[in-house]
């Protein structure tokens, strides 16, 4: 989150940072000159005084040798006279003796008893040395405080014969000339001897105890310069300093002139704090404009904030009123455009008022009609449009519902319902009348149950009925029994009056599963199998049911591999004429020998490959294999023979059934569109797709033949007879089974045929057993028959060695 800081402070700070940062800048630069400038005049002063006293002191130096030479000279020509004594005392040479090694000393000046000292020290050797090198000179020792009675230089000059005038010289003149210069509250003179040990310091203890300053700045420079200045820290003053040094002329004595730094930036001190003082009176000065001018310019500002907050709290007719006198030109204007703005607002806002008056008016009914129309979503999407009943939707609710309040000693029932014979009626009839089917089916159903009881609609023409009960279940027995009596009664579709029954699969949970799909797989299991067992019945989900299942979906695995493992065979059963006997015909049918359980019916697979899409590829394999097998025998010269090719609906619905591939096989094989039939039933022209239309109607053009197989059994139209060139129709063979004389089989029989006839269509019957059913459909006017009269469904290899024995006739037996 943003930190938001006001207008004026900002202002504030703005105003001093710029007054301020100059002041600042040239009280620094001030500061740094002065300084500088303070530094330079010091440096002059202190080399000044260092070289003035050195002077001074070369001129002492030079006084006392030479009065120290005239005292040799005296006592080499003749005696030593005492008038030099004065001379002697006001130069501070307190002792005048002859030094000779061996012979010890006498004394021309001082007391006799006055011992100087026992043994010669190390720096009146290097004097006297310097002296016996240059004979008549005078040299000065450095100051020595052992065995004597106050630090004392020698001054040395050789006589000959290892004898040497020796004079003690007393510091008294350099201390008072030490003295005598002071310079601030801590700077002060010092004289070092040729050694660096202190000759005269304000600190009397280091001039009597000849204080060694050797490792000192100023008298390590000495030693290679005669004069400079040097920056030290100073030991005794424990602070930094700054020291004029400069060397006395042939005595190796030098001084400095220290003084603490500090002393030498009072002045810069004292300008510092004048100008953080100038600098605190400018900070109130310019604070106190800085404010003034940021209020000015926000205290504007801010009565506009105000004004347009107390707007937007609905305080309409508020304006700003500047008090001020002074304002800025671009805040008046700021404040006359906002005005101006208020007013607008006010304006504006009256006549919104006024229009959301009439918005909300018109909103409520727009809220009402929304309302409603959520409604009827929901209604849609919960409920079938048609019946009313709840969808799968609020069916899987409802069911999540009983199923997670289901008591222990309660269980929830589920009852699938699928209307027989539905797809018959609703094809010839039309979509209109099967749907007022479904609407009285759900209305009968729903007056069978109880409250508490919920019916559903899946779908098509499937129903669902969910309950819950407890006991032995003789409530669903109960509600299945009048479930399939009422809808078992006719329905009166406008003129039409129809029959249809239904099939009732029940799942129970917890016994059948606890999953809404389970429950849902189990009941659809246990309508297949009312279904199968004649329709118009209830079933319930048991064990085996799941096992059989489990049986279709192990023989589905298996029978995805048949085709590659070539378990898949073809077996022909012969067509023969009626009228002639002769074999011209043949219906290809697809046997699968399986590795484990030997022969396999089609009626126990087929099925199955048409609920895994395998049907597609067992499709194809049957007809190339059927059209190589019918090249095989023309290229032997066998009689010849036309063979009917079933095919599934199933494989017309995929893209992988390809019509066209069938027609260039036959082709490529060197045979006609005459040598082949593709039997279809009579469900797939019901559909009415045009997928399936296309692929029937590419047949036509290619001039083959088109038989309908198990007619009787729907509900075709005798359009789609003539729409799609049907050549042939097979009468099923659940009307020849009883075929007897003046029988309602012979009769629907007859019909068949006379109609078939009329419209330029053979007629072929399946499953002719006995010669009595030959002969009733020979005389009833039937082209073709086959079945176990003539011939049971043979191997390749049988059904080839009939083609040449039987080339003319095939006389039925039974067989």
């Amino acid at each position: 989150m943003n930190r938001r800081i006001s207008l004026r402070y900002i202002l504030f700070v703005i105003c001093m940072f710029a007054a301020l940062l100059p002041t600042l800048m040239v009280s620094s630069w001030v500061q740094h000159q002065v300084q500088q400038n303070e530094t330079a005049t010091v440096h002059e002063k202190h080399l000044l005084i260092a070289r003035n006293l050195s002077t001074a002191l070369a001129r002492y130096a030079n006084d006392t040798a030479a009065i120290f030479s005239s005292a040799n000279q005296q006592i080499s020509l003749e005696h030593f006279h005492n008038d030099l004594s004065p001379l002697l005392k006001e130069i501070n040479l307190y002792a005048l003796f002859e030094w000779q090694q061996g012979r010890g000393q006498r004394f021309f000046y001082g007391e006799s008893t006055l011992s100087i000292f026992n043994s010669v020290p190390a720096q009146v050797q290097v004097a006297m040395e310097q002296a016996r090198a240059n004979k008549n000179q005078v040299y000065f020792s450095g100051v020595v405080v052992e065995g004597v009675p106050q630090p004392t230089i020698f001054l040395a000059v050789y006589q000959g014969q290892d004898r040497f005038l020796m004079g003690a010289l007393g510091t008294q003149y350099l201390l008072e000339s030490q003295s005598e210069v002071r310079f601030g509250e801590l700077g002060h003179v010092a004289i070092f001897d040729q050694y660096g040990r202190v000759l005269a310091h304000p600190n009397e203890q280091w001039s009597i105890r000849a204080k060694d300053l050797s490792g000192l700045a100023p008298v390590v420079l000495m030693r290679d310069n005669n004069f400079g200045v040097s920056e030290f820290y100073s030991p005794a003053l424990q602070a930094d300093m700054i020291a004029g040094y400069a060397k006395v002329e042939n005595t190796g004595w030098g001084i400095i002139v220290p003084q603490p730094l500090t002393e030498l930036q009072a002045y810069s001190l004292k300008l510092q704090r004048y100008a953080f003082f100038v600098s605190l009176l400018c900070v109130f000065v310019v604070g106190v404009i800085s404010w003034y001018l940021a209020c000015m310019i926000v205290r504007p500002i801010s009565q506009v904030v105000d004004t347009a907050q107390g707007i937007s709290h609905g305080e309409m007719g508020k304006f700003v009123n500047p008090k001020r006198w002074f304002i800025p030109v671009e805040i008046a204007a700021l404040i006359a455009k906002f005005n101006a703005m208020a007013g607008e607002v006010y304006t504006s806002r009256t006549l919104l008022e006024q229009r959301v008056k009439q918005r909300t008016a018109a909103l409520s009914k727009e809220v009402a009609v929304r309302k409603k129309a959520e409604e009827q979503v929901w209604q849609q999407a919960n409920f079938d449009p048609l019946t009313g009943l709840p969808n799968r939707r609020m069916l899987n609710r409802l069911l999540s519902d009983a199923l997670a309040t289901r008591l222990e000693t309660e269980r929830v029932s589920l009852m699938l319902l699928d209307l027989d014979q539905f797809k018959g009626i609703n094809d010839t009839l039309g979509h209109d009348m099967g749907d007022m089917l479904l609407q009285i089916a759900a209305q009968r159903i729903q007056h069978c149950i109880l409250q508490g009881e919920h019916v559903a609609r899946l779908g098509g023409d499937e129903f669902i009925i969910l309950l819950k009960e407890s006991g032995d279940g003789s409530r669903v027995a109960e509600l299945g029994e009048a479930v399939l009596k009422t809808l078992s009664t006719p329905f009166q579709l406008g003129i039409e009056r129809v029959y249809i029954s239904t099939s009732i699969g029940v799942a129970f949970s917890p016994n059948d599963g606890e999953k809404i799909d389970d429950l849902l797989k189990h009941a659809d299991q246990a309508m297949y199998v009312a279904k199968q067992e004649g329709r118009n019945r209830l079933s319930y989900f048991t064990a085996s049911l799941q096992e059989q299942a489990q049986v279709r979906r192990l023989l589905a695995n298996d029978l995805r591999q048949a085709v590659a493992k070539k378990q898949l065979h073809l077996h022909y059963q012969p067509i023969v004429d009626l009228n002639t006997g002769e074999l011209l015909k043949a219906e290809v049918l697809v046997r699968w020998l399986h590795p484990s359980q030997g022969w396999i019916s089609p009626s126990d697979f087929i099925h199955v490959a048409e609920e895994t899409g395998v049907v597609v590829e067992i499709g194809n394999w049957v007809f190339s294999t059927a059209v190589a097998q019918l090249k095989a025998w023309k290229e032997r010269g066998l009689s010849p023979i036309q063979l009917s090719i079933n095919t599934s609906p199933k494989q017309y619905y995929e893209a992988e059934c390809d019509v066209n591939q069938w027609l260039n096989e036959l082709s490529e094989a060197g045979l006609s569109s005459a040598d082949v039939v593709m039997e279809i039933t009579e469900g797939l022209l019901m559909e009415n797709s045009p997928v399936v239309n296309e692929k029937l109607l590419a047949f036509s053009k290619a001039g083959v033949e088109v038989a309908l197989d198990d007619f009787g059994t729907g509900y075709s139209s005798l359009a789609y007879l003539q729409k799609f060139d049907i050549e042939y129709l097979k009468i099923d063979r659940m009307f020849i089974h009883n075929l007897e004389q003046d029988g309602d089989d012979l009769i629907v029989c007859k019909a068949i045929v006379v109609m078939a006839h009329k419209l330029g269509i053979h007629v072929i019957a399946e499953g002719i057993e006995t010669e009595h059913q030959a002969n009733l459909l020979r005389e009833a006017g039937c082209d073709f028959a086959q079945g176990y009269w003539f011939a049971k469904p043979l191997p390749h290899d049988e059904f080839e060695l009939m083609l040449s024995e039987s080339s003319a006739c095939l006389l039925p037996q039974k067989r």
